[in-house]
């Protein structure tokens, strides 16, 4: 016959329960097996003064079906040195991920900013843009990875036993194939009359009163993405010259192949100014979100100038689909 005594069995149990953690860290670790890859967006041609806001799409990213350990980027010289913010102010950059039909008509189609912002997710017969798991409308702020200058230094590294899972062929519908998309929004600040005005794109700086597409602005609207679009020019100081340069978005991926260890993430990206409400008689599901790609803060009033107290708050409460942690 064979005992054991009852700290013995509570050892097998807790030893029992160790092993057959999936992701336990003691059994799992993946330091040793991340891949770490450089990529190089294509040149960005910039004088003083001027925008690039442009896509690229298929661009160098990972293949297969891997989880995503984290990516950064930033704007460097043709030597592969940092550019400053107060020469070349990176507005935003963000990546995107797409499904590519692979009988394409042609493999040099663009779209520009307001169709791949604004429409649906389908923006082509042939290209179907995937948006991250967040609770916006459409692909607003759809992006994987990237927002504005202020992601610069910031660490994105996801760690174990999570990733972010990518290359799936079961979420890649037949006859597609996924790719990704990078769009980078630059301002080249060398000269110009006013380096505040012009990151803030305030469209006298611009002389722009019409937007892309030739539509007269609102007088209200004094500034932001309507003015700054690509291939604009925020104004100089009288005399300035100074020479074109090629800049690059430089980014860092890392990233391991997928297996069953791989606890899988989801990205959400919140808007404070969603003005989401939910009614009585509607689901989660089926709410209207309105976030947006930005906003106008309301200029102080002269108390709040006197008091000191000049500050804008926004502050909203979003309900998930989900749960998790």
């Amino acid at each position: 016959m064979w005992f054991a005594t009852k700290d013995m069995m509570i050892s097998l149990a807790i030893l029992l329960l160790v092993l057959l953690t999936p992701c336990s860290s003691s059994f799992w670790n993946t330091q040793n097996k991340i891949k770490t890859t450089v990529h190089y967006s294509p040149g960005i041609e910039l004088g003083p003064g001027s925008v690039s806001n442009k896509f690229y799409y298929d661009i160098e990213f990972p293949r297969g079906h891997v989880a995503l350990k984290g990516v950064n980027a930033e704007v460097v010289d043709e030597a592969g040195n940092p550019v400053p913010l107060h020469q070349t102010y990176l507005h935003h950059w963000a990546l995107f991920k797409y499904h590519e039909s692979k009988s394409k008509l042609s493999t040099n189609t663009t779209y520009d900013l307001h169709r791949v912002l604004h429409m649906s997710d389908s923006f082509s017969n042939s290209h179907i843009m995937k948006r991250n798991s967040g609770i916006c409308q459409g692909i607003i702020l759809g992006q994987y990875y990237g927002i504005g200058s202020e992601t610069r230094g910031t660490n994105t590294d996801i760690p174990d036993p999570f990733g972010l899972e990518i290359g799936n062929p079961a979420e890649v519908p037949e006859g597609y194939e996924e790719k990704w998309l990078l769009n980078i929004h630059a301002i080249d600040t060398r000269g110009v009359e006013d380096k505040l005005g012009c990151t803030e794109c305030r469209c006298d700086l611009y002389n722009v009163t019409v937007n892309e597409y030739g539509i007269p602005l609102s007088p209200s609207y004094e500034g932001g993405l309507y003015c700054c679009y690509d291939q604009t020019q925020c104004r100089l100081r009288k005399g300035f010259q100074g020479p074109k340069r090629s800049l690059y978005l430089r980014y860092t991926v890392k990233w391991i192949d997928w297996d069953e260890y791989v606890v899988p993430l989801k990205i959400y990206i919140l808007d404070v100014t969603d003005t989401l409400k939910i009614s009585d008689s509607s689901s989660i599901d089926s709410s209207n979100h309105d976030c947006r790609i930005e906003y106008k803060v309301d200029p102080c009033n002269s108390e709040s100038k006197k008091d000191n107290e000049c500050v804008d708050v926004k502050r909203t409460r979003l309900p998930m689909q989900k749960g998790g942690y």
